[in-house]
């Protein structure tokens, strides 16, 4: 069993004696005298401290905090101060293990400074992991130690190294995260960013939030979860996924072993940190008022930021105005999540929300959701309880001081973690389970159907106007010709050129991009940069900058395209990210290309829908009917038809609206051990209960002295048998 270390401070001196006993080690490459660098090496350019050997090259030679050039000068004795300080934290938190005969509690750990070997010796940023499997080690470049940041970061990745060397292999354990190598870097952040909080930033998450955890395209900034894990499970769990995790083992399948959740709960543990993203409630050093400055920054001046932070519904064509799909390619992947800020009408009603989930596409479809308030600062105000149900009617009302509301909805597989070593998160989209449903919404509207005045505000200054075709705004540096249509809501930036029979419509945003002929930019598409012509599409939630399409090309679904040039009649789709400094292709559909780093083309070798990599494992769903997404009884059902029936369900009571007794009536199952009902208010607190024992069907409930106003009865038992029930009580 590993034990974390906390010394004392009547220790500390004691500790410094241990720790000062450590011995030197230089990486073998270093003992080669016949390497470029290796042939540099001597120990006049070298300096120590207790846990750490700083080693540089002759470029900067033995005084190397007096070298001239500044990009390459460094003060030894300060660089080491600050690694013993990140050190004797990583020690406090229980990562740095120098138990007995550790290879850690013998060696201090080299660090190599790049730049400083010559043009031919060793060159890079920074890097970390181990020195010939004996003891951690890091490569850093001068200019990279202006500050604890970097240095804490690869301080991190040299003793995730260290846990395979002294941990692991000792107790027969291959190497950690052999298929999910991208938690090296998402924990080496996370590190760094407790001991130093103002580095964090938004923009990861916001932009990749719909992705199943741990995408590859969002490498390094996955570090929110752990934070939420710090708060509920406390850092000796983080600390354990590196030291007891199978080897084949997905992150997220460890944290579900090592803390014993069974799937529900599991489900249950990740939505607590979803709903924690609306707001970035994270008490940590003052990590969240970071997280939230950065996220308000980004809205402000970042487009992938603005088109991703919330998600944006579609009304349901042909449906009732108040109804919402999420589409198909913004539904969550597993454990991903939308955050859709809702805007209350000014009434006194609650905000109701019919939630009903896509079932049918895939069979572990599941969702958590709910309510988050917050205040005009952005912190957290509360949570509602969460939900869990296929089929649900939820409430919220407001309260005084409550400026912001937002529902969050998680995919949450029913029964098992699907991304795992077989279906790995480099499967990309067509591959990856999502969690489509749709939304009726009452008492508020949501993201993107507000007053177009108030939608994306901070992009409309006042050096804009709003365009006579379609009623879209403007900024007054683009050239926009009276024939191109922009929709109420969509927005057009910098010195863009849009001429003929262009279309730009719904959420999409147009920024310093010359488009002209037919093209259509639509949904919540956004386009920066680059030269689009004929019969070009770009929609969905796709993002294309600097890139030159015609003809009949079409880029939708998740795409990110970024110069290159699309033509004839290809498709992009899926979670595809073309980002090349050259490339160009005019055939073929493709949903799924997963190589970002080598800076791979796309084949356009004339391939189908139908080609194996472009298949889906989700099924088609169809929208669901009015009929199965009417209220059961909404603000203004309960407002303005105080005397209509009460819809049949397993619960049921009347009178509804009641002043002073509510009778209750429920059909139990065969076998049932009786039921108990909770009357929750508008902010979710109990004020009431009864029971209704086994075998009765009645039971009366007294409202007289409760005050005014919508609440909502519940079965205080399986919620998969009953369906809660919003009760009037008036005087």
């Amino acid at each position: 069993m590993y034990i974390r270390f906390f010394l004392p401070l009547l220790l500390s001196s004691l500790a410094t004696l241990v720790f000062a006993q450590k011995t030197a080690y230089i990486p073998a490459y270093l003992q080669n005298p016949n390497s470029t660098d290796g042939s540099q090496f001597s120990w006049s350019k070298t300096q120590q401290s207790d846990n750490f050997t700083l080693i540089w090259g002759n470029t900067v030679g033995t005084d190397p905090a007096n070298y001239p050039d500044p990009n390459l000068a460094f003060a030894p004795a300060a660089i080491l101060d600050t690694l013993e300080q990140i050190y004797a934290a990583f020690r406090q938190l229980g990562f740095a293990d120098e138990a007995p005969g550790t290879n850690l509690s013998q060696y201090k750990i080299p660090i190599v400074v790049y730049g400083t070997w010559g043009p031919d010796g060793a060159q890079g940023f920074a890097n970390g992991g181990d020195a010939d499997g004996v003891i951690g080690a890091f490569w850093v470049h001068p200019n990279a130690l202006h500050d604890g940041g970097v240095a804490a970061h690869e301080l991190t990745h040299s003793l995730q190294a260290q846990h395979n060397i002294d941990y692991r292999k000792a107790h027969n354990l291959e190497e950690v995260w052999r298929r999910a190598g991208i938690f090296w870097e998402t924990h080496a952040n996370f590190m760094r960013n407790l001991l130093y909080p103002q580095f964090v930033s938004a923009w990861g998450m916001d932009v990749y939030h719909l992705e199943t955890w741990g995408d590859w395209k969002n490498t390094y900034e996955n570090y929110p979860l752990l934070f939420a894990l710090l708060e509920s499970e406390g850092i000796d769990l983080i600390n354990r996924l590196w030291r007891e995790s199978d080897s084949e083992e997905y992150p997220l399948q460890a944290y579900q072993r090592l803390a014993g959740y069974e799937q529900a709960e599991f489900n249950d543990s990740l939505y607590h940190y979803a709903r924690r993203m609306a707001t970035y409630d994270f008490n940590y050093a003052k990590v969240g008022q970071y997280f939230r400055q950065y996220r308000h920054n980004d809205l402000n001046n970042w487009l992938p930021s603005i088109q991703a932070t919330w998600s944006i519904l579609q009304r349901v064509p042909g449906a009732q105005p108040t109804r919402y799909r999420m589409p198909i390619e913004q539904a969550p992947e597993e454990f991903g999540y939308n955050i859709i800020p809702l805007y209350p009408n000014a009434d006194t009603c609650p905000i109701v929300v019919k939630f009903k989930g896509h079932t049918d596409a895939n069979p572990h479809a599941g969702w958590r959701y709910g309510f988050v308030a917050a205040h005009p600062d952005g912190t957290l105000s509360r949570y509602s309880p969460t939900y869990r149900l296929d089929t649900d009617e939820i409430l919220f009302s407001p309260a005084a001081g409550e400026t912001q509301v937002f529902v969050v909805v998680m995919g949450a597989p029913k029964d098992r973690i699907t991304t795992d070593t077989s279906n790995d998160t480099w499967h990309g989209y067509p591959k990856h389970f999502r969690f489509p449903y749709e939304l009726n919404i009452s008492g508020a509207l949501p993201e993107g159907f507000q007053d177009p005045v108030l939608f994306r505000a901070a992009l409309k200054t006042d050096n804009g106007h709003w365009h006579a075709n379609g009623g879209g705004w403007v900024q007054n540096t683009a050239s926009v010709a009276p024939s191109v249509f922009i929709g109420p809501a969509a927005i057009v930036l910098g010195n863009s050129t849009l001429t003929d029979q262009v279309r730009i419509d719904h959420t999409a945003v147009v920024q310093d991009a010359d488009i002209s002929e037919q093209v259509q930019v639509l949904d919540n598409a956004f386009v920066d940069g680059g030269s689009y012509s004929g019969m070009a599409v770009i929609r969905r939630q796709a993002f294309v900058e600097r890139s030159t399409l015609s003809g009949q090309a079409s880029i939708g679904m998740r795409a990110r395209v970024s110069n290159y040039r699309l033509s004839g009649d290809i498709e992009v789709g899926g979670d595809v990210v073309v980002y090349n400094a050259d490339g160009d292709c005019d055939n073929g559909v493709y949903y799924r290309l997963t190589n970002y780093y080598d800076n791979k083309f796309l084949e356009c070798d004339n391939r189908a829908a139908t080609h194996p990599d472009n298949l889906d494992v989700n099924y088609p769903v169809p929208d669901f009917s009015d009929a199965d997404m009417a209220f059961e009884c909404a603000c203004a059902c309960l407002a303005l038809s105080a005397t209509a029936p009460q819809q049949p369900t397993q619960l049921r009571a009347e009178p509804n609206p009641a002043s002073s007794q509510l009778r209750l009536y429920s059909s139990q199952p065969a076998g049932s051990q009786g039921l108990d009902l909770v009357l929750y208010n508008a902010l979710y607190q109990p004020a009431g209960r009864c029971h209704i024992p086994a075998g009765s069907q009645l039971a009366t409930l007294d409202v007289a002295g409760l005050p005014p106003g919508i609440y909502r009865l519940q079965a205080n038992g399986d919620p998969r048998a009953y369906q809660g029930i919003n009760i009037l009580i008036q005087r």
